[in-house]
């Protein structure tokens, strides 16, 4: 009862066209760029700095009392100022940085060449704020890590800007 209608799809001539299944499921994989190894540095130390970040959060919530009475005015006399409360706002340009920076990782690791330039935005800033934060004159802890988080961003900026990684996107363009 079925009628068999001629194929429309033309025969296989071979030479540009994938034979068997395995060459087919290679065949992505090898345009597929090579992420070279300044590329895969960079990333693994964006999301150290991530992670460290965390850290910073975790440790300015369980130390606020101590931040804030370096950070905060002195109360002198019957002074009406209130002192800062700043663990929301670390909190929430936290999260905002890290969902930023998640998402710019993995556009970097696509071979977007813009996200490249973003990220060393987002580190260059953390250098700012590592060396604003020593000129406040904090506690030990907090300049400890703002010291390191200012080297650790130096080297990242290194890796980003080496040109491995401008090649890499280059020829993620292409």
């Amino acid at each position: 009862m079925g009628v068999t209608l001629p194929s429309t799809t033309p025969p296989r001539t071979g030479g540009t066209m994938p034979e068997t299944d395995a060459e087919q499921q290679a065949a992505p994989e090898a345009a597929q760029l090579v992420r070279p190894p300044a590329v895969v540095v960079a990333c693994r130390l964006l999301w150290f700095l991530v992670a460290a970040g965390l850290l910073v959060c975790v440790l300015v919530v369980v130390q606020r009392d101590e931040l804030g009475s370096v950070w905060s005015p002195m109360q002198v006399g019957d002074s009406t100022v209130q002192p800062v409360e700043f663990v929301p706002v670390i909190l929430v340009l936290y999260g905002v940085t890290a969902v930023l920076a998640a998402t710019l990782i993995a556009l970097f690791w696509a071979g977007h060449n813009w996200a490249r330039h973003s990220l060393a935005a987002i580190v260059a800033g953390v250098i700012v704020v590592a060396v604003a934060t020593v000129r406040t004159d904090p506690p030990t802890m907090v300049d400890a890590m703002a010291i390191g988080a200012a080297v650790l961003s130096a080297v990242t900026l290194v890796f980003l800007w080496h040109p491995q990684s401008a090649q890499y996107v280059r020829d993620a363009a292409r």
